[in-house]
Parts: structure tokens; C-alpha cells; sequence
């Protein structure tokens, strides 16, 4: 065996053998799914971005990450949100499937916010409360000893209370944001043993922003920066610049310190129907083994007339 394909072959292993981690080490870094277009999404990670607009908005995402990997990083996300314009109230819901090897992690949350406003704009608060589910395969891990009693033998489950947090200030162009995701924390231990050291679920903390600039008539810039923080992890800073072409075409280019360049691109096409596609160029040192990161959008939109009492805040670029 070259020494290249050994190199590949203990990579895909290490993958699987990331879910033994959560047994034997407390688990420090990122836990929340990675994604590209959350400047084409923020209810992903802001609960306060519910009803924003005046505009019932689905959207089914996925995302491939470290593709030709065997066990890489895998996601499924389904969000539906919108307004109860009468009481400046937003509320819908998100359900995230997220496989990494032997790991599932499934998220399940409804969401509520209220908007009211403030100057220019509006300022916005948001919660989630639902369920967090960690299961992994233990089947699936490779083990030194073929009986370990502190391992379990197949599938195991554990099930937390979830919540999330945040806060947005909006106008017609420009937001700030500020969020935590898994607001209640906790440990998560997969065997029936007494143990000091067991997995931990983190409060992630967002600080978002964007600003759109008017080039001419027909093309706009829209710079924006999301800044993640997690307990044990360094902060990540994602930054991107959307270019946007007679409010219908969106082409983007970005980049996500330690980790990759990314390019995005953003179709209307319909008034109702957004399809976006994302490609993340790997620059860390697993870029040697898989290079490439792929995501997938889907939004469908039905556009809701404002009660006359209420001033809308405009919508181009927040759905």
C-alpha cells in the first residue's frame, strides 16, 4: 500500500473514531453543523430573523462537507418561519439532521419572535425551545479490544431540552446580530458508568452583520461578517461580499479564517421560488485528502401585504 492511500485509509477511520471521543475526553470545539450561506439564511443560527420580512419563507438546505471522504460531514436543514404582522410577532420552526461517521445529531426547535420598532428600523428578539438527539453507531467505531464493557455494542441515543437566543437590529440597508445556540449547555454520557469526563453541549455564540451598498440601478454589493464562538475553540471569522444584479441574480465570494474560500451563487426564479448553490475550496491542511465543500438551497416565498398601521421595513434583501 503507497504510502499516499495509507495516509487516506487512517484519515477515513479517524473520522468514524471521532464519536469514541465523546466517551473518553471532554469535547471542547465546534458542534454546531458548518454552513456557507448563512448570509442567504440567518434563522440558522438567529431565532429573531423569524418574520422579518413580510413574507412566509420555506427552505430546504443540505450540505456536503469534505466530499470523497468516507464519513465526512453530512447535513439536512428544513426551516419554515413567518409573520403575525397584527401583533409584530414572527414564529416558525427548523428540524437539522447532521451525520459525521458514526453520529447523528438531530435538532428539532420551534421559534418565536417579536419585532418593534426602533428609528429606522426595527429591533427584533427571538427564542427556540425544542429537542437536541445525539445517537451514535458504536458498530460502526473500530476497537483496540474487541470487548469493552465501558463501550456499548450497537446504537445508542441521548435526548436534551434545547434553546437558542438572539437579538437583530434591521433596516432597509443594513442589520446587526447577536445569538446562542444550545442556550441550555449540558453533558451528554452514552455509558451507564459514574464518570467525571463525559461530552459536553456548548453554547455557540454568533455576532452577525451586513450593508448593502447601491453601485448603480441595476447592481448592489452587500458585504457581510458572522463571528463564531465556541468554549475551547479559537473564534472563527466568516467574511463575504455578495454582488446582487437587478435584485435577481446573486454571485458571492467569501472567506472562513483557517478553513476555506468559499463562492456562492443566488438565483430568483420566480418572485417565489430562490435556488442558491455554494462551494467551499478547502485552504486548511485537510485540503490534502478532500478539497471540497457542496451546498444546496431551496426557498419558497409568499409575499404578504402589510396592515396600513404598520411601515415595512423593505425586503429585498431578507428573503
Amino acid at each position: 500500500m503507497s504510502k499516499q492511500k495509507r495516509n487516506n485509509w487512517f484519515l477515513k477511520q479517524n473520522v468514524l473514531l471521532l464519536g469514541m471521543l465523546f466517551l473518553v475526553f471532554e469535547v471542547f470545539g465546534q458542534q454546531e453543523p458548518m454552513y456557507t450561506q448563512n448570509n442567504f439564511d440567518r434563522l440558522m443560527f438567529n431565532p429573531a430573523y423569524a418574520g422579518s420580512s413580510n413574507w412566509i419563507v420555506s427552505s430546504v438546505k443540505h450540505r456536503s462537507q469534505f466530499v470523497g471522504l468516507e464519513g465526512g460531514p453530512a447535513t439536512d436543514i428544513i426551516t419554515i418561519h413567518a409573520p403575525w404582522q397584527a401583533r409584530s410577532v414572527g414564529y416558525g420552526g427548523k428540524i437539522v439532521s447532521d451525520r459525521l461517521g458514526a453520529t447523528t445529531q438531530t435538532t428539532v426547535n420551534a421559534i418565536g419572535s417579536y419585532h418593534i420598532g426602533l428609528g429606522k428600523g426595527k429591533m427584533s428578539v427571538g427564542l427556540e425551545f425544542g429537542i437536541f438527539n445525539q445517537a451514535i453507531d458504536f458498530s460502526m467505531l473500530f476497537k483496540n479490544d474487541k470487548i469493552d464493557n465501558a463501550i456499548p455494542p450497537g446504537k445508542t441515543a441521548k435526548t436534551k431540552l434545547d434553546g437558542a437566543f438572539g437579538l437583530q437590529y434591521q433596516t432597509k440597508n443594513y442589520f446587526v446580530g447577536l445569538s446562542v445556540q444550545h442556550l441550555f449547555g449540558g453533558s451528554l454520557n452514552f455509558t451507564d458508568y459514574d464518570r467525571s469526563i463525559v461530552a459536553n453541549l456548548h453554547r455557540h455564540w454568533f455576532i452577525s452583520g451586513g450593508y448593502v451598498k447601491d453601485l448603480s440601478k441595476t447592481l448592489s454589493v452587500q458585504p457581510c461578517v458572522l463571528l463564531k464562538k465556541v468554549a475551547g475553540a479559537p473564534m472563527q471569522l466568516d467574511l463575504y461580499a455578495n454582488f446582487i444584479y437587478q435584485e435577481k441574480y446573486t454571485l458571492g465570494i467569501g472567506y472562513r479564517t483557517g478553513d476555506a474560500l468559499t463562492f456562492a451563487a443566488k438565483v430568483h426564479i420566480t418572485d417565489a421560488i430562490r435556488v442558491s448553490y455554494s462551494y467551499d475550496f478547502r485552504i486548511s491542511q485537510i485540503a490534502t485528502y478532500s478539497s471540497a465543500a457542496h451546498e444546496f438551497m431551496v426557498r419558497y416565498g409568499i409575499k404578504l401585504l402589510p396592515p396600513q398601521q404598520i411601515k415595512e421595513i423593505n425586503p429585498r434583501y431578507y428573503f
